[in-house]
């Protein structure tokens, strides 16, 4: 019986490697593929990063620019209705449970939210520029969290709550319906610029 060449052994044993690493990759590929349904009236621009296993939604009329993160590591990201991430807004949920975001949301600039020990937000609020939302922060309805506030961990802001900073905070009476109503005109204008101006995300069921 011949036997193999050294360089013959050496070239079989390459292929074998690169099979395995291609498979290998493949698996990962599949394992990183997000599960991302979108709802026929959201605007998810195609430049926005959806990543993670978890699965998010996004809800009716909202709209996600680009240059936003949102990331479901481990458990799933829900997005309401009306709600608007703008530019380099970062959701991110490394947790099994569900991290959920309620209705007329408004998420300006740069503003951070993390999931994760029992971490939501409700309905009508404004995450102002560069806020961060810590882990298992529990937000209201009706509430602003003012430019570069870091609300800490575990914190539970009650409804129509106004936070700039670790020591101003006060109630704005009416806030709900005032947010409510402004998301609305908001929603107005991007479903007629964003559609122009970028490449949207078709719906992908889970």
């Amino acid at each position: 019986m011949e036997e193999a060449k050294p360089g013959e052994a050496k070239t079989e044993k390459t292929a074998e490697e690169k099979e395995k690493a291609t498979r290998a990759a493949e698996k990962e590929k599949e394992k990183s593929q997000v599960q991302c349904e979108v709802d026929k009236e959201a605007m998810v621009c195609s430049d926005a990063k959806v990543l993670g296993v978890g699965g998010i939604k996004v809800g009716e009329g909202t709209t996600v620019h680009p240059s936003c993160l949102i990331h479901a590591k481990l458990g799933p990201i829900e997005i309401g209705a009306w709600c608007c991430l703008e530019e380099q807004v970062e959701i991110v949920n490394n947790s099994a449970e569900p991290l959920i975001i309620g209705d007329y949301n408004v998420f300006e600039v740069g503003a951070r939210v993390q999931g994760g020990h029992g971490a939501r937000i409700g309905n009508a609020n404004i995450i102002e520029s560069r806020a961060h939302l810590s882990l298992g922060v529990k937000v209201g309805n009706g509430c602003t969290i003012g430019v570069l506030t870091k609300v800490p961990e575990l914190e539970e802001l009650e409804d129509e709550t106004v936070l700039n900073g670790p020591n101003s905070r006060h109630k704005e009476v009416g806030a709900i319906e005032a947010h409510m109503k402004a998301a609305k005109r908001l929603h107005e204008i991007l479903k007629e610029t964003v559609p122009r101006a970028h490449h949207l995300r078709k719906t992908t069921k889970a």
